[in-house]
């Protein structure tokens, strides 16, 4: 079956390119953490009441993916080179190395796609006086586009397949892996419960019965022989909840909304 070898921030910025730079890093963070390219631990002192988002610490995992792309690869050297860090010094030592979110955003996820032909450059004029640059998709990125969503919303009827037709929910989660941190019908709970259903499901079909393509570049070992998820191994995604208040300390909240990090397809 096709790979699209999209990261989730890669389609992030395909199908909704006004997202903030923010969400970009959160969603990236997060993959990588679930991709095991990171680990996430908390100290001792951790106080969920008081919400000590400080001690929540990151560092390097335990899998050594051979090609990284330049938005996953950025995070795991600053990782990497101390070790650990507490997930605010993440974010600030992130801000000082490329100066703010926009700038991750911009270079490190939307001029990859122009070079490969998913975005152009517009010239607009502002009142007929000043001339301003915009990114729009090419006709390859709204085909890449429609791809995209069409397993996300496909993904919203993975309840109703958890009960009626297990085959097809498992080869639902198999093409998403971890986009299904984008779909909006979905908390860190519904993702845990998917997670532990998953090693229950005795293959009912072939993935490629429903679907043709993978969204994401699947990592050896992940696949049974029928081409389905064996499990999300999720480590405890609950401790990300807490991004959404450093990132809004730290500004760059989009027009969509820095505590709405789900995704919302633009027209």
């Amino acid at each position: 079956m096709e790979s699209l070898n999209l990261t989730p921030a890669e389609s992030l910025m395909i199908i909704s390119p006004r997202s903030s730079g923010n969400k970009m890093i959160r969603i990236t963070l997060m993959d990588l953490l679930l991709k095991k390219n990171l680990k996430i631990n908390k100290e001792d002192k951790f106080d969920f009441l008081k919400e000590s988002y400080g001690s929540i610490v990151i560092s390097e995992g335990e899998s050594s993916e051979a090609f990284l792309k330049p938005h996953e690869e950025i995070l795991i050297e600053l990782i990497s080179k101390h070790h650990e860090l507490k997930l605010k010094e993440v974010i600030e030592l992130l801000y000082e190395k490329i100066g703010s979110s926009l700038e991750y955003k911009n270079k490190y996820l939307r001029d990859p796609f122009v070079d490969k032909g998913y975005f152009k450059k517009q010239k607009k004029m502002l009142l007929a006086l000043a001339p301003y640059t915009i990114y729009a998709l090419t006709d390859s990125g709204l085909e890449l586009k429609s791809k995209i969503m069409e397993l996300l919303n496909d993904a919203e009827n993975l309840e109703k397949w958890m009960r009626e037709d297990l085959g097809r929910a498992k080869a639902c989660l198999s093409v998403l892996g971890s986009h299904i941190l984008m779909v909006s019908n979905y908390n860190a709970g519904d993702i845990r419960k998917f997670n532990r259903i998953l090693a229950y499901i005795k293959p009912e079909s072939n993935t490629r019965e429903y679907y043709d393509y993978y969204l994401y570049n699947v990592p050896h070992g992940y696949l049974d022989a029928y081409g389905n998820l064996k499990s999300f191994d999720f480590l405890d995604i609950s401790l990300l909840d807490y991004f959404d208040d450093f990132l809004a300390d730290l500004g760059d909240v989009s027009d969509d909304g820095i505590n709405s990090w789900k995704v919302k397809e633009e027209i």
